[in-house]
């Protein structure tokens, strides 16, 4: 069975880039410096020649990886040069991401509903109607001279109880689906700069004295 790809789709949750890489440095060298960034609680890594694969399980939030909970990370040399490659997979880019599609869904069933309703206090008031039975009540002469308030229109009140009754607004849905919109797209563009940013620090820095092992 071919193996099937969907790069626009998997580009949602997915961040793919390189960082140069000094030359010099050799793969263990350069996992050492990415040490502080993997070793933390929750973590997983697996180094498999110049390549780390790593998994992270309910990650801290003061982890600067907690927003990629996996990836791999490899380093590719071509002629005097290298750089750092990864791929990296966001579980909270992916929620962001689904989250409008939640709200909209919301929307849609609030306007679904106050169609229903709408539909409903259309035939009420169509049986209505036809069933004049009790007519609007007047003011004996007196009353009408002294002053006294008309009786209330029974269907005027029916009519202003259909209004308040059985309206489902969709506007929060619309609010919280831009909202989380607006995350995610903030999110797609600030977090592969992050990244890239941490990665070239990290790399920059002196290796620390213990390499990286197993679980953190």
């Amino acid at each position: 069975m071919p193996d099937l790809k969907f790069p626009l789709i998997d580009h949602i949750w997915r961040v793919r880039g390189a960082v140069p890489l000094d030359p010099a440095l050799s793969s263990d060298e350069a996992f050492t410096r990415l040490d502080p960034l993997l070793r933390t609680p929750g973590t997983t890594c697996l180094v498999e020649g110049e390549a780390l694969t790593y998994a992270k399980h309910n990650p801290a939030a003061q982890d600067k990886l907690a927003t990629f909970t996996r990836g791999r990370l490899w380093i590719e040399r071509a002629g005097a040069g290298a750089v750092l490659r990864f791929d990296l997979f966001s579980h909270a880019l992916l929620l962001s991401f689904l989250a409008p599609l939640l709200f909209l869904g919301f929307a849609q069933l609030a306007v679904a509903v106050n169609s229903w309703e709408a539909a409903d206090a259309d035939a009420s008031e169509t049986a209505d109607k036809k069933d004049k039975s009790q007519p609007v009540k007047k003011l004996n002469p007196v009353d009408e001279f002294l002053g006294a308030p008309a009786p209330d229109d029974p269907s005027k009140k029916k009519d202003e109880k259909k209004e308040d009754e059985g309206r489902h607004s969709p506007e929060e849905g619309y609010f919280m689906a831009g909202v989380f919109a607006l995350i995610y797209l903030v999110g797609r563009w600030l977090e592969p700069w992050l990244i890239r940013r941490r990665f070239r620090e990290a790399l920059s820095a002196p290796a620390s004295a213990s390499g990286i092992g197993g679980t953190g």
